[in-house]
Order: C-alpha cells, then sequence, then structure tokens
C-alpha cells in the first residue's frame, strides 16, 4: 500500500461549518498552493437538478483512474469525511493528520457529508467529488491557478 506511485496529493481541512481544500502539487505564479473553500449551496440559490443540503459551491475535483492520497484535519472539533459512493470515510482530529488512499474506477459526481455529530450544522456539511478525465482535469487545474 505504501510503495504505490500516487500521481495526485491534496489535504483537506474542516471548519464549522465548511471544508477547505489544498492541492499542494499545483503553484501558482506567486509560489501559493491550489486552496479553496466548499461551503454547501443554500436552498434558494440551487439550479434545476442541483440536489438539496448536498451541493457545494466549490467541489472537489480529481482526475479518475488515478492513484489519489489525502490527508484530513479538523480546525475545532471532530469532523468525518465521508463519501459513502466511494467506500471512503475518514475522522479529521484538531491536531492530528488522518491519511486515506482512492482510486475513482470512472467518471461523474460523487456526493458525501460529515459523518460526525459535530454540533448545530452538522447536516449542513457536504461533499462533493467529482471525477473527471486527466484532459479534464488539467483544464480545471490550469483555470483554477489562473482565478
Amino acid at each position: 500500500m505504501y510503495s504505490r506511485n500516487f500521481k495526485l496529493f491534496f489535504k483537506k481541512k474542516k471548519h464549522q461549518w465548511y471544508w477547505s481544500y489544498e492541492y499542494s502539487d499545483y503553484n501558482s505564479t506567486d509560489e501559493q498552493s491550489l486552496v479553496f473553500d466548499s461551503y454547501m449551496v443554500p436552498e434558494d440559490d440551487l439550479e434545476l437538478g442541483q440536489l438539496r443540503l448536498l451541493e457545494v459551491d466549490n467541489r472537489v475535483v480529481v482526475p479518475a483512474k488515478t492513484h489519489l492520497r489525502m490527508i484530513i484535519t479538523s480546525a475545532d472539533v471532530l469532523h468525518s469525511w465521508a463519501v459513502p459512493s466511494l467506500g471512503i470515510k475518514c475522522d479529521a482530529v484538531p491536531g492530528r493528520l488522518n491519511q486515506t488512499c482512492m482510486f475513482i474506477k470512472r467518471e461523474g459526481v460523487f456526493y458525501g457529508q460529515c459523518s460526525e455529530i459535530c454540533g448545530t450544522n452538522h447536516a449542513f456539511m457536504p461533499i462533493v467529488v467529482e471525477a473527471v478525465s486527466l484532459d479534464d482535469y488539467v483544464s480545471w487545474v490550469s483555470g483554477a491557478l489562473e482565478r
């Protein structure tokens, strides 16, 4: 398991009540990592076809058919990064780093939520992972670094 050649490494950090993501493999011109926050889309802002309580403003975009390694931690209380359709659940613990790996075999959108009872807004911390082709992933990274 530890000898795999991982192609992508990214970090997740949980805050009350949103997730922060850092793709540290990519640096922009000012030597900043690709970092963004992901909040739930309010019900009034949902577009046709989006899922209530599950859609976020910034999805985690990853390439399909690629070995991925993730580091997970929390800034405040216990949380759990869980995407059942990918078979992943990893606790986010303040002051600790947890690591998990994943390999998504097909392109698609995968939904999850924090699965730790972590406070009053526990039900409002969705996770959306979008697995795309390698070409689409490179385009997404390029666009994100330009912003």
